[in-house]
């Protein structure tokens, strides 16, 4: 068990899970809002539509901040000093 790992890289790996997940939903966000028919998201018609949008995408990158933290008390506790 290596729970330094953890306790020096949990900020780094939480912010690259989130910033990641977050760009990447933001750009499918857009790509689908360009089609006629939208795969992933609502189409953007009014206001509330929108804050829906926006908050599903914030939230959706918070968990995956959440999955890299969890992947990353894996690999602390599975790897050796």
């Amino acid at each position: 068990m290596n729970l330094r790992l953890f306790g020096d890289n949990w900020s780094k790996y939480y912010k690259r899970g989130f910033l990641v997940a977050f760009f990447v939903l933001t750009f499918m966000c857009v790509v689908d809002q360009t089609l006629n028919t939208p795969i992933f998201f609502s189409k953007v018609n009014n206001l509330s539509v929108l804050i829906f949008t926006i908050s599903t995408i914030f939230f959706a990158a918070i968990f995956c901040g959440l999955l890299s933290l969890i992947y990353l008390l894996i690999i602390s506790l599975l790897s050796k000093k």
